[in-house]
C-alpha cells in the first residue's frame, strides 16, 4: 500500500463515520442553539438586520392559544426592532423572527459540524499516510 492510499483510506473512513453522524449532530445542535436565548437572539438579529447598530426584543406574555379552552396550551409573541445608523427602525414580527432564527440555528450547527468533519478528515489523512510503510520496489 502506498502512502496516498493510506491517506485516502483514513479520510474516507472519517468521511463515512463523520458524515453519517451529521444526521444526528445538525438537528440536535440546531435545537441546542435555539435553546440558548442570548445566542439565538444574537444570531437572529444578525441575519435579519446585519447593518443595524442596535436591536431589541419585546416578548409579549403567554396567552392561551385557543380562546375556547383557556386551560389549554399557551404561546408567546416576540417582536424584533432593529435600529440603523440613520435613526430609522424596522420591526420584524414573530413569524419571521421564529422561522429565520431556527433556520440560522440549524445552518450554524451544520456549518460547525461540516468543518469538524473536514478537520478530522485531514487529521486522519495525515495519520493514514504516516502509518503506511512503503514497500520496496523490486
Amino acid at each position: 500500500m502506498k502512502r496516498w492510499q493510506g491517506s485516502c483510506l483514513g479520510a474516507l473512513l472519517v468521511l463515512l463515520i463523520g458524515g453519517g453522524s451529521l444526521i444526528f449532530f445538525v438537528p440536535f445542535g440546531g435545537a441546542m442553539i435555539a435553546g440558548m436565548p442570548p445566542l439565538f437572539d444574537r444570531l437572529t438579529a444578525y441575519v435579519l438586520c446585519p447593518d443595524a447598530t442596535d436591536y431589541s426584543y419585546r416578548d409579549y406574555g403567554s396567552v392561551p392559544i385557543d380562546s375556547t379552552n383557556p386551560s389549554g396550551g399557551t404561546g408567546h409573541f416576540t417582536e424584533l426592532t432593529c435600529t440603523y445608523a440613520n435613526g430609522s427602525q424596522k420591526v420584524f414580527e414573530n413569524d419571521e423572527v421564529g422561522l429565520k432564527g431556527l433556520a440560522t440555528s440549524f445552518s450554524v450547527a451544520g456549518i460547525c459540524g461540516g468543518v469538524a468533519v473536514l478537520f478530522f478528515m485531514m487529521i486522519a489523512a495525515i495519520i493514514g499516510a504516516r502509518l503506511v510503510k512503503p514497500q520496496a520496489s523490486t
